[in-house]
């Protein structure tokens, strides 16, 4: 599992999917928990820690 820091719009529409969640314990407005497993969708996912990090790095 990895917890990121994304647009809350964004996060939205990701809980919509399969393996998002809302990040536990952290501020569910803002942070989404992925789960990695055979189902995750990698390319998304990479582009998902790049939102992540300019996010939390600006």
């Amino acid at each position: 599992m990895i917890d990121l820091k994304l647009n809350p719009e964004l996060i939205g529409l990701l809980q919509q999917k399969r393996g998002y969640f809302p990040a536990y314990h952290m501020n569910k407005e803002h942070w989404s928990s992925v789960i990695l497993n055979d189902e995750t969708d990698f390319a998304e996912l990479k582009n998902l820690i790049d939102d992540s990090y300019q996010i939390t790095n600006s």
